[in-house]
């Protein structure tokens, strides 16, 4: 990590919080089409703030999650051929990311956390894909403790709260019937 005066830091932490409103607001959505439109924007937004705070692995790595989100929004991109090589190609990416870029145990983190969603997104839906996505975030958490991302801790934390509410039983039933949809 590099040294930033306080003034810069500050508004590195405030594209943080900016990215983190985004997010959550689209990890609270029942749509799945607004939930992946959200979240590309989210990542959009990450990437900078991460690349801002010195993890050159964090900010490709949610650069790959915007591509990924992007992709995902595309129904044509969820059937046929592309379903089958998508997630393939984007879990190499992350492989590939970490093996070059990691430095900490955390950034490994982040990786099997692209990894995990590289298949949730292309292969799940409703509950199913909040699950998985649940499980990034607690993933990606450990990256946002070792940056001391405060943006990034509030945001893993807050929208693991989120998707946990949302796969509540009484909840359920209404992904179930939206995915069948």
């Amino acid at each position: 990590m590099f040294e930033l005066s306080h003034q810069v830091l500050f508004w590195i932490q405030a594209l943080g919080f900016i990215s983190m409103a985004i997010g959550w607001w689209a990890n609270a959505q029942k749509n799945d089409q607004q939930l992946l439109s959200g979240n590309l924007m989210a990542s959009c937004l990450t990437a900078i703030h991460l690349g801002l705070l010195g993890s050159t692995l964090g900010m490709l790595n949610q650069l790959v999650n915007a591509v990924r989100f992007a992709t995902c929004r595309h129904s044509s991109s969820r059937d046929g051929y592309f379903r089958s090589i998508l997630p393939v190609l984007f879990s190499s990416i992350a492989i590939l990311q970490g093996i070059i870029w990691a430095e900490h145990w955390s950034e490994w983190c982040t990786v099997a956390s692209a990894v995990l969603m590289s298949f949730a997104l292309f292969y799940s839906s409703g509950a199913k894909l909040r699950c998985a996505m649940l499980v990034s975030n607690m993933l990606n958490l450990t990256l946002s403790v070792y940056l001391l991302s405060w943006s990034g801790m509030l945001y893993q934390l807050v929208t693991v709260a989120i998707l946990a509410h949302s796969l509540l039983p009484h909840r359920q039933a209404e992904y179930s019937e939206q995915a069948a949809a």
